[in-house]
């Protein structure tokens, strides 16, 4: 589900300084806090404002507090500019700095586009904080506006803005160390010069290195190639400056940790900020990382690199005597086409094989041929074994480059004892277990199509127990309703979606839960994920909400209620608050809730998720609602531009942000729990990941929630609110997959349950029981004829009625921005570079008759962005046209497409009707 999550909360703390001298920086602009904020400009959420010998206090109120500079200044923009600020707080929070080079615009040329954020921690002790906006884009910067965050005391003691000199470039390649002088380590990072190369060292995660470029054209030159050397295991990332872009930009790449000099090639214009002119490239190392040679040239460099991307089992959860099938994912990472190249499974003790096709078998290790690939191109390989006996076993695989190992990895594998059960075909009947609070998970129904599947696969950890299922069988459902009730959970929140009276998917709760056998055994209820467009909430849209919630939800038995008030979550309250006002929307809230009543319900219970600024709960308490909760707070902890941290260090700030939000305001808090987060499946690899997540830590942030809420009477609800059963994109899930079985479920009924730790958890295959599977193999051409079913297409957002009938593809779209979402495929761009589309596009009454469509597209390397995407004019006249459109017009359409998304126009309420698609 697509949402904004809570970001930073802590900020590295300055001495900053790497190799460079303090004496080498200037400073191009300074304010001084025992000046006063005569200089400001304040709104009304600044208040209670005190000079002091150190600086100036002041206290905020509200959501937006805001300092706008009084006079202009004028600063030539550059990227070898810092923002600096000395100031305290005894709040935790986001502080934002905006800054323009125009007063044009709504807000007198303040954008979102144009703002450097950092975290502040909230101890109430002096700190100075610095950050690099790459503001260069803008030319000149001639305005500053400080928001700090709500419900907070600040002081603030300076704020400056430093250049670095600029090290005079001679090319578009640096090879060490000839050219070490170059790499500046502008931000936590140390450089020295070695005979071998330059050594990076980062000491904070947002460190990094820059050098600058000669006038580089990114459409010209779009491959960086980073030959670089280690020992460990690190993920570093290529950092680059744009002309045509504010912000540093950056492009994560994992290094082999052999020591060896390797080659990374990195593809530029997999990034959307590759464009314009190129200013300045550096590298974020992880570790201690040896670069040698650092290129931005028109092509891959370096000899053929088969590597693995990912080896594991495809069975979740293994038993003894049951094939196991290995597979792994191989790519070329290298510049020159692959050939002899194979892959060798070796055999542990304990297993054995049937080599049949093209396997072959050498004692006990098993050859698989990989075909010739060219850079960037995938192939998969796989190995069956059998294992009579229970017990953890070692496969390990070996990539041979004609003879010699490239590359290696092993998968570790649990076995685990055939129950003995009856073959009933069936999902068994659960036996569920309680305890005294009540446990709710988040269910995000996103899993009925091969297109929704295919990200997730390449993260084949995550692979379910129930397999790739097909979402909305009665039979699924049964299954994920006998895992939850044995485990202590009371109630899933299925998150529905509803836009100006047009919903999408349903089909998890309407088609499988309300269908399901043993629905009786779990409570249900709605979180409205209202991810809506601007200007679609009202109050009459409020009511027919609610008129629909009461026919369809609110009488049936399983409705989760709190004191039997039927129970809906509210995604983004912002949206409702942005569209209606604070006090419309406690109006129609109060009338939704006088609507219940009248239905013979005690009323309605709503909840608000809210994220990092206390000043929220009074907001949600102002608004009418009953309590605040959240969807998940996964940067809890994390420091200014970092991307990965630990799970287990998102534990105590979680404790302490319940403190936090319980005594913000009179509404109870149903506590929000983290099952994790590791979005990369839906975001690539700049998504923010928290690693090493385990089921033990998972048990301990569990009994952490308990104690909160045993401890909080009246302050916080009987209630613990899991993130999520099922967001495997977002990387949080707790239901049953391939690396911890069912681990996470086991701490839920540990917890928050009196019923023994000893207990047999069944799989359908210990049944007999095989759940309806969607195919995510990769399709190799792509050709889709619609005219008898969806062919992997589905429906991604801002469409409903989505349907195969009368020979077509049917769906209408429900906003200005509706999407199809294409199965997974492997095409080579260069063979195929027209996109050819049968479709109608039948418009309500009155509207115009032309419009604009979209195609999107992702490579291996890349996800959907703007930048990836074609637009073409389309008739909206009721009638089918074909249509031709040359995506080779695009430079980005290069390499091996892996999938398409299709905007089929950019207006609410035509039928879109779609019976071929093809790439020509």
């Amino acid at each position: 589900m697509t949402r904004v999550v809570l970001m930073a909360v802590v900020l590295t703390v300055l001495p900053l300084a790497g190799s460079q001298g303090a004496a080498q920086v200037r400073t191009v602009w300074e304010w001084q806090g025992k000046e006063g904020l005569s200089a400001w400009v304040p709104n009304e959420q600044i208040a209670g404002v005190r000079q002091t010998p150190e600086g100036v206090e002041f206290r905020t109120t509200g959501g937006d507090p805001i300092l706008v500079l009084r006079s202009s200044i004028s600063i030539p923009a550059s990227a070898w500019q810092a923002l600096e600020v000395t100031m305290q707080a005894d709040q935790p929070g986001l502080v934002e700095i905006f800054w323009t080079e125009t007063r044009e615009g709504p807000y007198g040329g303040f954008s979102q586009e144009k703002v450097s954020r950092f975290s502040v921690l909230g101890d109430g002790k002096w700190h100075t904080y610095r950050v690099f906006p790459f503001w260069q884009k803008a030319g000149r910067i001639i305005r500053l506006r400080f928001d700090p965050f709500g419900g907070a005391r600040f002081a603030l003691g300076s704020m400056r803005i430093l250049e670095w000199p600029v090290p005079k470039p001679s090319s578009a390649s640096l090879i060490m160390p000839r050219d070490a002088a170059l790499m500046v380590p502008l931000h936590y990072v140390t450089a020295r010069t070695t005979t071998n190369g330059l050594v990076l060292e980062r000491s904070a995660e947002d460190g990094f290195a820059l050098a600058p470029l000669p006038s580089l054209d990114a459409d010209a030159l779009t491959c960086i190639s980073v030959e670089a050397s280690a020992s460990k295991p690190a993920r570093p990332s290529l950092v680059f400056a744009t002309d045509a872009a504010f912000g540093l930009q950056e492009i994560p790449f994992s290094v082999v940790a052999d020591g060896k000099r390797r080659v990374y090639n990195l593809d530029g214009l997999g990034h959307p900020a590759w464009k314009g002119h190129i200013v300045g490239i550096g590298l974020r190392p992880s570790g201690v990382l040896t670069v040698h040679t650092l290129r931005v040239s028109d092509r891959p460099q370096g000899p053929a690199d088969v590597r693995i991307q990912s080896f594991d089992a495809a069975e979740a959860l293994p038993r003894a005597g049951r094939p196991v099938q290995f597979t792994a994912r191989l790519w070329n990472a290298g510049g020159e086409i692959s050939r002899r190249v194979e892959a060798a499974f070796d055999l542990p003790d304990g297993g054995t094989t049937d080599t049949r096709g093209k396997a072959t078998s050498v004692g006990r290790t098993v050859r698989v041929a990989v075909p010739p690939l060219r850079y960037g191109e995938e192939h998969t390989v796989s190995c069956t074994i059998k294992f009579a006996r229970p017990g953890t076993y070692r496969v390990p695989l070996r990539v041979l480059d004609r003879g010699r190992t490239n590359a290696v990895a092993t998968c570790v594998v649990q076995i685990t004892p055939r129950p003995t059960v009856a073959l009933t075909g069936a999902p068994p009947e659960p036996r569920p277990v309680r305890g005294k609070l009540d446990v709710g998970v988040y269910y995000f129904p996103g899993w009925r199509t091969a297109g929704q599947w295919a990200p997730i696969t390449r993260y084949p950890e995550r692979r379910p127990v129930l397999g790739w299922y097909r979402e909305g069988d009665p039979s699924v459902a049964d299954w994920q309703i006998k895992w939850a009730a044995e485990h202590g959970i009371t109630f899933f929140a299925y998150d529905w979606y509803w836009s100006a009276g047009a919903r999408s998917l349903e089909h998890a709760l309407h088609n499988g839960l309300f269908n399901a056998h043993f629905r009786r055994y779990l409570k249900f209820c709605l979180l409205w994920a209202n991810h809506n467009p601007p200007g679609t909430s009202s109050h009459e849209d409020f009511m027919a909400v609610v008129r629909y919630w009461i026919e369809n939800y609110f009488r049936r038995p399983e409705y989760y209620t709190i004191e039997g008030k039927p129970v809906v979550i509210i995604f983004t309250p912002h949206r409702f608050r942005a569209d209606m006002g604070s006090e419309a929307v406690r109006r129609a809230f109060e009338a939704m809730r006088e609507e219940c009543r009248k239905a013979g319900l005690p009323g309605l219970y709503l909840i608000a998720c809210v994220g990092g600024d206390t000043s929220e709960h009074a907001a949600a308490a102002a608004e009418g609602y009953d309590a605040i909760s959240a969807y998940n707070w996964p940067g809890l902890g994390m420091s200014g531009n970092q991307r990965v941290a630990p799970y287990a260090d998102l534990l105590e700030p979680h404790r302490a942000h319940w403190e936090r939000m319980a005594a913000a305001g009179p509404l109870p808090i149903m506590t929000p729990v983290s099952g994790g987060w590791d979005s990369r499946p839906w975001h690539g690899d700049t998504a923010m990941v928290r690693s090493g997540r385990t089921p033990e830590l998972f048990r301990r942030h569990l009994l952490d929630a308990r104690r909160f809420i045993e401890t909080h009477p009246g302050k916080a609800l009987p209630v613990a609110l899991i993130e999520a059963w099922n967001e495997f994109g977002e990387g949080s899930y707790i239901e049953p997959t391939r690396d911890y079985g069912f681990g996470y479920l086991d701490a839920i009924r540990e917890v928050f349950t009196d019923a023994p730790q000893a207990h047999v958890d069944l799989t359908p295959a210990d049944v007999g029981h095989a759940p309806p599977q969607v195919d995510v193999v990769a399709a190799m051409r792509g050709d889709w004829d619609l005219t008898r079913d969806p062919a992997g297409w589905d429906a991604g957002m801002n469409l409903t009625d989505f349907r195969t009938e009368d020979g077509a593809l049917h769906a209408r779209t429900t906003g200005d921005d509706p999407a199809f979402f294409g199965p997974p495929m492997q095409v080579a761009a260069t063979a195929h570079r027209t996109l050819v589309l049968r479709m109608k596009l039948t418009p309500p009454a009155g509207s115009p008759s032309e419009d604009t469509a979209q195609v999107f597209w992702t490579t291996r390397s890349t996800s959907t962005s703007e930048a990836a995407s074609v637009r073409f004019p389309v008739k909206l006249d009721g009638q089918w046209h074909e249509y031709r459109v040359d995506l080779s017009t695009n430079r980005r359409w290069r390499g091996l497409i892996t999938s398409l998304r299709l905007d089929p126009c950019n207006r609410s309420g035509v039928t879109v009707s779609l019976s071929r698609i093809r790439l020509d």
